[in-house]
């Protein structure tokens, strides 16, 4: 497989793996809500929709990996801000909510959930997990996914909130979306590599859709919205310095070493535990304390966002 047809099957791979935290573990009303409709209406046209969506993620997730080999991220604060990269373009290039409500809206939800959740978590310390654990502790940590998917599948409920999924639903929408996440990292997995440099051509026509997009999305919010673009040259400026170092790049760690197929089984324990304890919730009308969370979220996020942005010019760097 030529170098640009592999980096695109990584890129979909890991994108498919962004969208499911994103959308569906974090159960997102409107994009749950269509896929359902799709699902219990016309299933033909379900998976379609979802293989198309996915294409929007890569777009979005082209910068996080360019930043990760470019800048031979290794820790973690630095995964953090090429995180951070990934949620400002899933909610700022084809959606304007990074713009809405400046400057909180620059963090939550694209640092606080996208690249705490997203990226961190899913893409890639439950990643490296499946490369390192036995199968006792990797399939208590999928339950233990499962069960907080569940439980947090109720954080829409009340009256400005949409209706709540009937277990049935749940149950169809925890199938389906976690066989494509387990499709995702597969893909990820078998394309992956250490490196992701890409060519000109592809650094160029990605370049200039995310100017025009970004143009349309951020122009109603002038001038504020321009302040996202110090923000990203500041991020990149940590990235760049906080590259020197000792010890494996994040890519690394996850490629070209894969996990043993065994751990894609034990994955199904996260929909099967959630499927479990959705009906509980909904039984006992339990409802996760919604914005306590999402305050704790923002303040993790803020503060870790802050420290990984003025850590590599405060400490000194260490040279490979």
């Amino acid at each position: 497989m030529t170098g640009f047809w592999q980096r695109l099957a990584f890129a979909y791979g890991s994108a498919i793996i962004l969208m499911f935290f994103s959308e569906y573990f974090f159960v997102n009303e409107a994009p749950v809500s269509e896929l359902l409709h799709d699902l219990n209406t016309e299933p033909l046209l379900a998976i379609p929709a979802l293989l198309s969506f996915a294409g929007f993620y890569t777009l979005f997730t082209y910068p996080m990996l360019v930043a990760l080999s470019h800048f031979n991220v290794r820790s973690l604060s630095g995964l953090l801000l090429a995180g951070a990269l990934f949620g400002w373009a899933t909610e700022g290039i084809t959606i304007p909510v990074i713009y809405e409500s400046i400057p909180f809206s620059f963090i939550f939800p694209s640092i606080g959930w996208h690249a705490l959740i997203d990226v961190l978590l899913g893409w890639y310390l439950l990643r490296l997990a499946m490369r390192k654990l036995g199968w006792l502790a990797l399939g208590a940590v999928f339950i233990l996914l499962g069960v907080a998917w569940g439980m947090w599948a109720t954080w829409f409920w009340g009256p400005e909130g949409m209706a709540p999924i009937s277990p049935q639903d749940f149950e169809l929408l925890a199938a389906v979306t976690a066989g494509f996440w387990l499709m995702g990292m597969i893909m990820a997995d078998r394309f992956g590599r250490v490196e992701f440099k890409v060519s000109k051509w592809e650094f160029g026509m990605v370049g200039a859709i995310y100017l025009g997009l970004f143009w349309i999305m951020a122009m109603p919010y002038l001038p504020l919205s321009l302040l996202i673009l110090p923000l990203v040259g500041a991020t990149l400026l940590a990235l760049w310095r906080g590259q020197a170092g000792g010890g494996a790049t994040i890519l690394a760690r996850l490629h070209p070493q894969r996990p043993r197929w065994w751990a894609y089984v034990l994955a199904l324990l996260t929909p099967l535990s959630a499927v479990l304890v959705y009906p509980l919730m909904l039984g006992g009308n339990w409802q996760v304390p919604t914005q306590s969370i999402v305050v704790t979220l923002l303040l993790v996020a803020t503060l870790w966002f802050i420290w990984a942005l003025v850590a590599p010019f405060i400490r000194r760097p260490k040279r490979p």
